[in-house]
């Protein structure tokens, strides 16, 4: 494939000044003016001007890639602090049944024998003997149910507690999430700006006469480089994703860069996210992307295992819900 870039002057044809002039009005839409025959040493002007603006445009977007970078790394932290006190909550619940158990257990023995004080041992003793062995029995009963409720209610002070740090976790992922994502979406409209200014120097530099290319300031490498590569797409709670899943984001996330985040495990009253079977595909207020996407994943349900889809209904309308097997 040829090189056809404007940055190598001495490979363009030239062109009379009447088509450079041409070129240049043609770009004035571009540079936000009203479209004037302009001489072409104004045209030359308005091109390095341009390539002024991409230059700084370029500095803006290596400036605010560390703030994205610290916002994902935040993004990181707050996504595993979440991950960890979920799976905490779960071993306390776990726990937590293991002593309801216990004492549903130690109830239910209470309410079919009876009373199980010392009055009723000695009410109901058939002999001395009888009633040693009985209150000796009781002792070891109420000591044992006694340390049962003990844990019983140690368990459930930690499961509140771990509860509530779980649901501050979730909300500082949540914060963490759509601020790295508005980052990373103000970098793509800078990066689709710097595309368009690159374009409208090309064009312009390709309509000058050689003569007057060798007056063009073109824009540095640097711009170049500031055009990419696209950040990667900010995500919560992939840890503990089932498989259909995790290819299910992985897909996206190669697809549909415009996709704002994606959300995967977390707590809900509804079992398709706490068991790793739902992710959220955030598409903010870009309906049109979320139409694209789920006449895409449902076309292909068979593929990714999708259950069922959800989108366009009540608090579903920024983002597109999927389930799998």
């Amino acid at each position: 494939m040829k090189d056809h870039s404007p940055l190598v002057a001495h490979g363009v044809v030239r062109k009379p000044v009447v088509g450079a002039i041409a070129g240049l009005v043609a770009l004035s839409v571009v540079w936000g003016g009203v479209a004037h025959a302009d001489p072409p040493q104004d045209g030359l002007a308005q091109l390095n001007e341009l390539s002024r603006q991409a230059e700084q445009l370029s500095e803006t977007i290596r400036n605010a890639q560390p703030d994205l970078d610290a916002k994902l790394q935040s993004l990181s932290r707050a996504d595993k602090k979440h991950s960890d006190d979920l799976a905490g909550l779960e071993a306390t619940k776990a726990q937590l049944d293991i002593y309801q158990q216990d004492v549903d257990q130690y109830a239910a023995a209470a309410y079919m024998g009876g009373r199980t004080d010392g009055v009723s041992a000695i009410l109901t003793a058939s002999s001395p003997a009888n009633l040693i062995d009985t209150l000796a029995v009781q002792r070891v009963v109420a000591t044992e149910i006694s340390e049962q409720m003990r844990g019983f209610r140690q368990a459930y002070r930690e499961a509140q507690a771990i509860e509530e740090a779980s649901s501050k976790s979730a909300a500082d992922a949540k914060v963490a999430v759509d601020a790295a994502a508005a980052v990373r979406a103000d970098l793509q409209n800078m990066r689709a700006r710097l595309r368009k200014q690159m374009a409208a120097v090309s064009a312009g530099y390709a309509a000058l006469p050689p003569a007057q290319q060798a007056g063009v300031v073109l824009p540095t490498a640097a711009v170049t480089a500031a055009l990419g590569p696209i950040a990667p797409i900010p995500t919560v709670g992939m840890s503990g994703l089932v498989p259909n899943a995790r290819v299910i984001v992985d897909y996206i996330m190669a697809t549909y860069p415009g996709v704002k985040s994606i959300g995967g495990v977390r707590a809900d009253r509804l079992p398709d996210h706490p068991s790793g079977h739902a992710v959220d595909i955030m598409i903010g207020s870009d309906m049109s992307l979320g139409d694209e996407i789920k006449a895409d994943l449902e076309s292909q349900a068979g593929r990714f295992g999708i259950s069922y889809t959800m989108w366009r209904v009540a608090a579903h309308f920024d983002h597109v819900h999927v389930t799998v097997s």
